[in-house]
């Protein structure tokens, strides 16, 4: 036993208390009745008080709080020993367990379990043994322990996942795991050894000797041939009416297979296709005339029969057929270039943007309330009175991109920000590049090429409530943003028509207003497509990630979760159901493609691993510490704290304190 903070036992000074209290005695004078005492001479009172213990039963349940009391706040911990002592002598099997997608082709999974099972099966009774499995990562089942029932009856439950194996990543892994033990190890690997799971380095795949001790590399092979599989490696849709389905075959060259191709689209099955696959490349498949609903659309592309691995015989797929997101666009002349580039630039978006073009000499204030956010060609072309209609927009929780064109080259202060404005003088000769980005803001995090654009910006002097995210020099930005009210601005200082600047002309502009778009119009465009145990990561502006339902159909946040950002592992393959405040938004989650390809490393790779791992010593051997083992075993105990049963134990004998105290009084005044 151990005591965490026991500096409290000097509250144990209080048993005092309740000793001194019990040793007090009120004398209480005993009156008589009598006739008369006038003829009786006075005489001295003495009065001997008496000083001892009394009601020893209530006192003892005082000094019991007092001291549970205190040991409560020590915090003592016991010790439960391990299961098996784990010292240098001992042999210590690792058993790992392959459990990665490829496991579910055939039998290879039932025999790998089998292979476990035969290891645990021959262990001495002085052995220990821990149970992982590894995919996607390493996880413990079962911790050091010599009961070999456990082992087995935990090898009953284990089943393959939809993973990735690392050869690489699983060796680090174990590394760390491991790292405090003194045993001889015995790492036996479980796995069909794909060539698509060795590391990268031939070193990655090298275990670490823990601690000087030696470690023996049992490769357990459950399978040493290629097994053909065809998989659905692609799906494109095009022009919204026809999809274009990728089959891809890894076996020998001459292996063929005829399969039939379904394709279901929101669990209606619309087409299908009867074609023979050769063993090797891909076959591609085009269905035309396909019907899609408004929305997101589920596309199940499936091969048919099913082979030994059947879960890449289906691929999960959504394509969004909604319509284009409207924006309004407002514009002193609706057929400048400027309106141009920005039409083409938000329509060629991949959420898509209906444009519509708006003059601002024509313009009912009223219609700004409809749209999330809108798009001004100059703000110079701005008057007064819808200055302050935008403002009233922004204020009530609108966005606004505004660039500075030539209309606002002769103005003392820009309309709705008030930002004052310096001499400008145009001409290409004053264009100038960009020397700073922030690229932390969401609006850059995903552009690039800003290095080689020039242009002239508007001298503006921004306040210091402003963020400047482009410059040129730090008196001259680029773009600005503004928060007003409930609402934000984004200002680009420079005209979009490539009169004074050849942004409009240069990739980058394509997305920077494609991620502008998003940035304004609060849309958190999610991957629809993503691997297996990866994670989906929710957040969104107002710091709410919604709900979200897994292909079983069940929930995966609890209330509290919904009201902040999460990272949600997708371990499962199917349809990912992600309701957020901009809507609802499927998300299909497919294995990794490399799982499917089950050509196994080539022998003398994993003969040479076997012989690297054998004739490593670790060149501490020579300084090991006799009593560290037994050091390690007693680090590996498990810690049990018992406070919590003082606290019970403490409400416990104040009740009985309260009813023994209540009973004593009755004595005393003498009402029993």
């Amino acid at each position: 036993m151990a005591l965490i903070a026991p500096l409290f036992l000097l509250g144990l000074l209080g048993i005092g208390l309740p000793i001194w209290l019990h040793r007090l005695e009120t004398q209480v004078t005993e009156r008589e009745q009598f006739s008369t005492a006038m003829f009786l001479e006075p005489a001295k009172k003495r009065i001997h008080v008496q000083r001892k213990l009394k009601y020893l039963l209530l006192m003892a349940l005082r000094i019991l709080f007092f001291l549970i009391l205190v040991l409560a706040f020590t915090r003592p911990v016991f010790f439960t020993p391990p299961s098996a002592l784990v010292t240098e002598d001992t042999t210590h099997h690792v058993i790992v367990v392959d459990t990665s997608f490829s496991m579910q082709e055939g039998a290879s999974f039932a025999s790998a379990v089998e292979a476990a099972r035969d290891i645990v099966n021959t262990m001495n009774e002085d052995e220990v043994a821990s149970l992982y499995t590894a995919s996607s990562g390493v996880t413990t089942i079962v911790p050091v322990t010599d009961d070999s029932n456990v082992l087995i009856q935990a090898l009953s439950g284990l089943s393959p996942d939809n993973g990735k194996q690392d050869l690489g990543i699983m060796v680090t892994t174990m590394n760390t795991l491991i790292e405090e033990s003194q045993a001889n190890f015995i790492m036996h690997f479980i796995s069909d050894y794909q060539q698509t799971g060795q590391a990268v380095r031939f070193a990655d795949m090298i275990p670490d000797v823990i601690n000087g001790r030696p470690v023996t590399l049992d490769i357990v092979q459950i399978r040493t041939e290629n097994v053909p599989n065809w998989l659905v490696d692609s799906v494109l849709v095009d022009a919204r009416n026809s999809v274009e389905v990728g089959i891809r075959g890894l076996a020998i060259e001459d292996d063929v297979a005829e399969k039939t191709v379904v394709l279901t689209i929101n669990n209606i099955e619309q087409q299908r296709q009867d074609i023979t696959l050769a063993g090797n490349g891909i076959t591609l498949v085009d269905f035309d005339n396909v019907v899609f609903e408004e929305g997101d659309n589920r596309i199940d592309i499936r091969l048919l029969p099913a082979d030994s691995l059947p879960g890449d015989d289906v691929r999960y797929t959504v394509f969004d057929n909604s319509p284009p997101a409207p924006v309004l666009l407002l514009t002193a002349s609706p057929e400048s270039l400027g309106v141009t580039y920005i039409r083409a630039a938000l329509e060629t978006a991949p959420r898509g943007y209906e444009v519509i073009t708006q003059t601002i000499d024509d313009l009912d204030a009223r219609i700004l309330q409809r749209y999330p956010w809108i798009v001004i060609e100059d703000i110079g072309a701005i008057n007064a009175s819808l200055a302050n209609a935008i403002s009233d927009y922004i204020s009530g929780g609108g966005a606004v991109l505004a660039a500075a064109g030539e209309a606002s080259l002769g103005l003392d202060t820009l309309p709705v920000l008030g930002l004052q404005v310096g001499t400008a003088r145009p001409g290409r000769e004053n264009r100038n590049p960009i020397t700073m980005i922030d690229s932390s803001h969401p609006v850059l995090s995903e552009t690039s090429g800003w290095g080689s654009v020039n242009m002239q910006a508007l001298p503006v002097n921004p306040t210091a409530d402003q963020r400047i995210l482009i410059a040129q020099t730090e008196d001259r930005p680029v773009l600005i943003e503004s928060e007003i009210g409930r609402g934000r601005m984004l200002l680009l200082t420079t005209a979009l028509d490539n009169t004074l600047s050849d942004l409009p002309v240069k990739p980058v502009f394509v997305s920077f207003m494609a991620e502008a778009a998003r940035y304004l119009s609060n849309e958190n465009l999610l991957v629809r497509e993503q691997v297996a145990e990866s994670f989906l990561q929710l957040s969104q502006a107002g710091g709410a990630s919604g709900q979200v339902f897994d292909p079983d159909g069940e929930s995966l946040l609890s209330l509290s979760d919904t009201t902040q950002s999460q990272d949600i592992r997708l371990n499962k393959t199917g349809y990912y159901q992600v309701f957020t405040p901009a809507g609802e938004v499927l998300v299909a989650v497919n294995p990794d493609r490399r799982e499917s390809d089950l050509t196994v490393m080539d022998a003398q790779v994993i003969q040479n691993w076997q012989n690297v791992v054998a004739g490593t010593v670790s060149a501490g051997e020579q300084n090991l510490n006799p009593d560290a083992g037994a050091a390690n075993a007693g680090e590996e105990r498990e810690e049990n704290e018992i406070w919590r049963i003082f606290l019970i134990l403490l409400v416990i004998i104040v009740l009985a304190e309260s009813i023994l105290g209540n009973q004593y009084l009755r004595v005393r005044t003498g009402t029993l």
